[in-house]
């Protein structure tokens, strides 16, 4: 089983949950990476692309099984990504591998600056993906805290956890598939 870990080199929340403005009853988190510029965000599991929203690239990615989550939870999770300013090398039905890059920061959407707006729902991808709440926010179905969900790599580097008491792991079960193509050699 696979641990749910969220692998980007810098950990930098810029927006916590629950804040003023965008996150007012939400659980999601701004991630802003080392500074400015884009850094990307690799699969926190092995997963499935359910559904991708191109008004703010938003990219819902549900764990192919069970995973275990940094509170000891075990269930399926999803995560939905928000800001990456090109996701047109994603589709609907994508397998994506855990550790795989497949998001980076970006504008997209009603975004200051770059960053990746990160929620995380319990369970399997349901409804649309997410609903409106009483502010007026879009929230991922089944939200769930990201800092009890997601563990951090031992290696990541942090310039502001948000004031979360984060869940390090160095132990990760990354499965990497090679599909054989025509042509490919194979020695025995």
């Amino acid at each position: 089983m696979q641990k749910a870990v969220l692998m980007m080199d810098y950990l930098n929340v810029s927006q916590k949950a629950n804040s003023s403005f965008s996150h007012k009853g939400d659980k999601a988190l701004d991630l802003s990476g080392k500074d400015k510029g884009k850094d990307y965000l690799k699969a926190p599991f092995t997963g499935i692309v359910k559904r991708i929203y191109t008004n703010a690239n938003a990219v819902w990615l549900e764990s192919k099984d069970k995973v275990e989550y940094a509170d000891g939870t075990v269930d399926y999770m999803t995560v939905m990504t928000l800001h990456d300013n090109d996701v047109s090398d994603l589709k609907v039905g994508d397998v994506i591998n855990q550790g795989e890059v497949y998001y980076q920061e970006g504008t997209r959407g009603q975004a200051t600056g770059n960053h990746i707006h990160l929620a995380v729902g319990k369970g399997k991808f349901t409804g649309n993906g997410w609903y409106k709440n009483s502010y007026g926010v879009w929230c991922i179905n089944n939200q769930y805290d990201v800092y009890k969900a997601l563990f951090l790599l031992d290696t990541v580097k942090i310039i502001n956890g948000g004031g979360y008491d984060w869940k390090k792991t160095n132990d990760l079960d990354v499965v990497n598939t090679y599909i054989v193509q025509k042509g490919d050699r194979i020695f025995m």
